[in-house]
C-alpha cells in the first residue's frame, strides 16, 4: 500500500485516551483484545459521535464477544472447501482468493474473525499457487478476491495478482471486496483506480454498514472508482444496535445510490463466535425488506440472504420454509434444507468431544401434491414439527446436528457432511425397495445410522414377502394372495372379504374403504385400481373381524415392549368399515375434531396381552429389525393375534394428539419425546460399539 495512504493506528496510546474520554471500560476491552484484536483507522474513529453509537459498536471490542459460547470458528464451512491455502471453492464456477491476512479496520462482527490480526501478511508466492489452482480448474469463471482486505495489498501486489488472473483464459470476471472506501478513503487514490481498470471486467464490492459512513471522503472516494468504470456494489450486515431500523437501512440505502453504488446484499449476521451480540431475529430483516422494497425504488433493493455452509440462501417467500422461535428453515440455490437458529438458544448446544459428535438427520419432507398426483403421495413423509423436534432432542444432549433431505441429492450431501452418526427417518422416493436405500448408502459410506438395515427395511415394506417369511417361522398372518395383474385367478382356499392393498406401501396409503371387497368383481376392480394408480403389485388378504393392537418396540436383544393400542374404530360413520383405511387414520382420526382412535386397553386378558407380545417380540427378531419399530396385529374369531404389518420406520410426531401410535405409547409409559429419541439413539450406539458423548 502506498505510504501517503496508509492512515492506520491500531492500540495506540491516542486511541486509548480517546476511548476513555467516551466513557470506555478499558478493563473490558482489554480483556477482548487479547483474545480478538483491536484495529482502527484515525479516519473511522472521528466518525464516532458517542459510545456505543453505530459507528463505536462496529471498531470497539465488546464484552459480550468473549461470552459467546454458543456460535463456532467457522460457521460457513469455508476450511473445509479449500483445496489449496487461501483459496475457499465453494461454488462450482467461482472461488474465493484470499490475497491478504490484513485489514485496516477489525471489524468486531467479521465472519473471519478466527484469523484477524494473528497471521503475517500472506506471502505472494503462496498466492500464486493459489492462482494456479484456478488455472487448472476452467469450471471456475469468477474470481472473489479477498482477504483480510486486498487494498492492504501495494498496488504494484494487486496488479501482479490481477495480471496473472486475467491470463486465465477460462476466467471471465475479477471482483474485489474491500472495505477501504468506508474505513480509509485516503487509500482509493486515481492511480489504483487505473490501475484497476486495466483489468475489466472487474467489480468492486464495499461494505457500508450505516448512513453516517457515507461522508465526503466516502463519497470521493466511491467516485474515484465508478469514474474509471467500475461497478460498485455494497454489502450490509443486518447488526443490532447498528441498522436493524427499516428507516436507517431506507436512508443508507438511497445514500448509497446518490453515490453510484449499487445495493447489493443484506448479510443476516453469520453464526461466528464472537458476534451473537449482534445477531437480530430473520423477521427484523425481512420486515426491512418490505419497507424498502415499498418505498423506495427498486434499484435501492439489495437481496437479503444468510450465508451458510451451503452458500448463500435468498430470504424471501420461495426460499423460507418455516420461521419459528426456535430456527428459520431455508433451502438454497440446489433445493438443500438446513436451519438458521433463533435467538432463544442456551448453552446446552455446546459440542461433545466424544466419539459421535454430530449427527445428521436424514428425512423426506412431508409436501402437498401436485395437480394429478395421488392424495396420499407423501403421507409417510415427516413434517417440519417432527424434523424439528428431532433435531432440538439431539442438540439439547449436546450435539451438532445437520439435516440431510432424502432427496436425489443425498449421496453428495452426505459426503460433504462429515456426520458421525445419521438418525434415519427416510421414506425414501421411489421404487419398492424405497424404505432401504438411505441405509445402503449410509453401509456404503460406512456411517453408522439407527434403524433396521437394508435387507430388513426392503422386506418389511414389502407385504408379501414378510408374510412369507412369517408364514415360515409360524407366525400367524392373514392368507393372501398376490396379484400381478387383474385376469390372474383367486386362490379357491382364499374366503371372502379380502382387503386389497399395494404390496409396497406404509401408513395405509393405497388402503381405503373400498379395499373391503366382498365379491370377485369389487376384487377385481380394486386390484386393477391398485395396479394402475400405485404402479405395483396387489395384496390380496383375508378379513379378520376381530380387536386390532398396535404393538411398539424399542431396543434389541430382547426389545422392550410399549404399552400396546388398541386401535377404536367406534367414532367412524356407519358407512366407513372398521379398518385401518385411509380414511380412518388420516380422515377421520383428527386431532381437531376431538376424535381419537386410540385406546389403552385395560380388559386385555393376561393371557391374551402375553400371546400378543410373544408374537410381537418373535416377528421383530424374525425379521432382523432393530431398536425401533411399530408392529400392527389383529385378532381372528379365536382370538389368535396375528400379523398385520411390520413398520421399520415407525412415525414419530411429537404432538400427543396425532396419530403417531409409536410416540403414544411411549408417552404412555412416562417416557418425553426426548426419552424416546436418546433411547433409541442409544441402542443404536450400542450395536456399533460407540461412545456415547458425555
Amino acid at each position: 500500500m502506498d505510504e501517503k495512504s496508509d492512515n492506520i493506528e491500531s492500540g495506540s496510546q491516542k486511541t486509548e485516551e480517546f476511548l476513555v474520554k467516551m466513557g470506555a471500560n478499558m478493563n473490558e476491552i482489554n480483556r477482548v483484545k487479547r483474545r480478538y484484536p483491536m484495529k482502527a483507522t484515525r479516519y473511522y474513529l472521528s466518525l464516532i459521535r458517542g459510545k456505543d453509537d453505530p459507528i463505536w459498536k462496529q471498531c470497539v471490542p465488546d464484552i459480550e464477544e468473549i461470552r459467546d459460547t454458543l456460535n463456532v470458528e467457522d460457521p460457513l464451512k469455508e476450511e473445509e472447501h479449500t483445496p489449496v491455502p487461501y483459496l475457499v471453492h465453494k461454488y462450482p464456477d467461482r472461488v474465493l482468493l484470499l490475497v491478504s491476512s490484513k485489514c485496516a479496520m477489525y471489524c468486531r462482527f467479521c465472519t473471519r474473525k478466527r484469523k484477524v490480526g494473528r497471521i503475517q501478511q500472506i506471502p505472494m508466492e503462496d498466492i500464486m499457487k493459489a492462482i494456479d489452482y484456478i488455472g487448472e480448474h476452467p469450471e471456475v469463471r469468477d474470481v472473489i478476491v479477498s482477504g483480510g482486505d486486498p487494498l492492504m495489498r501495494t498496488d504494484k501486489e494487486l496488479e501482479t495478482i490481477l495480471s496473472r488472473l486475467r491470463s486465465i483464459p477460462h476466467v471471465e470476471i475479477i471482483r474485489i471486496g474491500t472495505r477501504m472506501p468506508c474505513v480509509n478513503p485516503v487509500r482509493v487514490t486515481k492511480r489504483l483506480a487505473s490501475m484497476l481498470a486495466k483489468y475489466h471486467p472487474v467489480f468492486i464490492n464495499i461494505h457500508f454498514n450505516h448512513p453516517s459512513e457515507i461522508t465526503k471522503e466516502a463519497k470521493e472516494a466511491c467516485a474515484i472508482l465508478s469514474e474509471a468504470g467500475i461497478p460498485l456494489g455494497n454489502q450490509t450486515v443486518l447488526l443490532k444496535g447498528v441498522n436493524d431500523d427499516p428507516d436507517v437501512m431506507k436512508e443508507l440505502m438511497r445514500e448509497l445510490l446518490k453515490i453510484r453504488v449499487r445495493p447489493y446484499y443484506i448479510y443476516q449476521c453469520d453464526l461466528v463466535k464472537g458476534v451473537e451480540h449482534f445477531r437480530t431475529e430473520v423477521e427484523c430483516g425481512i420486515e426491512i425488506m418490505k419497507q424498502i422494497q415499498g418505498f423506495t425504488s427498486g434499484l435501492a433493493l439489495p437481496h437479503f440472504v444468510i450465508d451458510g455452509p451451503g452458500g448463500k440462501v435468498p430470504i424471501s417467500p420461495q426460499y423460507v420454509k418455516e420461521i419459528t422461535k426456535d430456527q428459520i428453515i431455508v433451502t438454497n440455490y440446489l433445493d438443500q434444507m438446513y436451519s438458521y437458529p433463533g435467538l432463544n438458544r442456551t448453552a446446552t448446544k455446546k459440542l461433545s468431544n466424544k466419539r459421535v459428535n454430530t449427527i445428521g438427520i436424514a428425512y423426506n419432507l412431508k409436501k402437498m401434491p401436485k395437480k394429478g398426483e395421488r392424495i396420499d403421495k407423501y403421507a409417510e413423509y415427516d413434517d417440519l414439527d417432527t424434523i424439528d423436534a428431532i433435531r432440538r432432542s439431539f442438540e439439547n444432549n449436546g450435539y451438532e446436528v445437520k439435516l440431510l433431505e432424502a432427496d436425489v441429492d443425498f449421496f453428495e450431501k452426505l459426503k460433504s457432511s462429515e456426520v458421525d452418526f445419521v438418525f434415519n427417518i427416510a421414506e425414501g422416493i421411489h421404487g419398492e425397495s424405497r424404505e432401504s436405500h438411505i441405509p445402503s448408502v449410509l453401509e456404503m459410506l460406512n456411517i453408522p445410522y439407527s434403524g433396521s438395515g437394508v435387507l430388513t427395511q426392503a422386506i418389511t415394506l414389502n407385504k408379501s414377502r414378510k408374510k412369507e417369511i412369517l408364514n415360515y417361522y409360524d407366525i400367524p398372518t392373514p392368507r393372501f394372495q398376490l396379484f400381478r395383474n387383474i385376469n390372474q385367478k383367486l386362490d379357491p382356499t382364499l374366503r371372502f372379504p379380502l382387503i386389497v392393498k399395494p404390496d409396497a406401501e406404509g401408513s395405509s396409503v393405497g388402503i381405503t374403504n373400498d379395499s373391503l371387497v366382498f365379491d370377485i368383481e369389487s376384487l377385481r376392480k380394486q386390484v386393477g385400481k391398485v395396479l394402475k394408480e400405485y404402479d405395483q403389485n396387489a395384496l390380496a388378504e383375508e378379513y379378520l373381524d376381530g380387536r386390532e393392537f398396535t404393538v411398539s418396540l424399542m431396543g434389541n436383544g430382547k426389545p422392550h415392549i410399549l404399552p400396546i393400542i388398541e386401535v377404536d374404530f367406534s367414532h367412524l360413520p356407519e358407512n366407513i368399515h372398521h379398518f385401518d383405511s385411509y380414511e380412518a387414520k388420516w380422515v377421520y382420526d383428527d386431532p381437531v375434531k376431538k376424535m381419537d382412535a386410540i385406546m389403552f386397553p385395560t380388559d386385555l386378558k393376561p393371557r391374551l396381552k402375553a400371546n400378543i407380545e410373544k408374537v410381537a417380540r418373535k416377528t421383530f427378531q424374525t425379521l432382523g429389525i432393530v431398536d425401533m419399530c411399530r408392529i400392527d396385529i389383529r385378532l381372528d374369531q379365536n382370538e389368535v393375534p396375528h400379523v398385520l404389518d411390520v413398520n421399520a420406520l415407525p412415525g414419530l410426531m411429537p404432538d400427543p394428539n396425532s396419530n403417531s401410535r409409536f410416540t403414544r405409547s411411549a408417552y404412555r409409559a412416562n417416557m418425553t419425546y426426548e426419552d424416546i429419541i436418546m433411547t433409541i439413539f442409544k441402542a443404536a450406539l450400542k450395536r456399533y460399539n460407540l461412545a456415547m458423548a458425555g
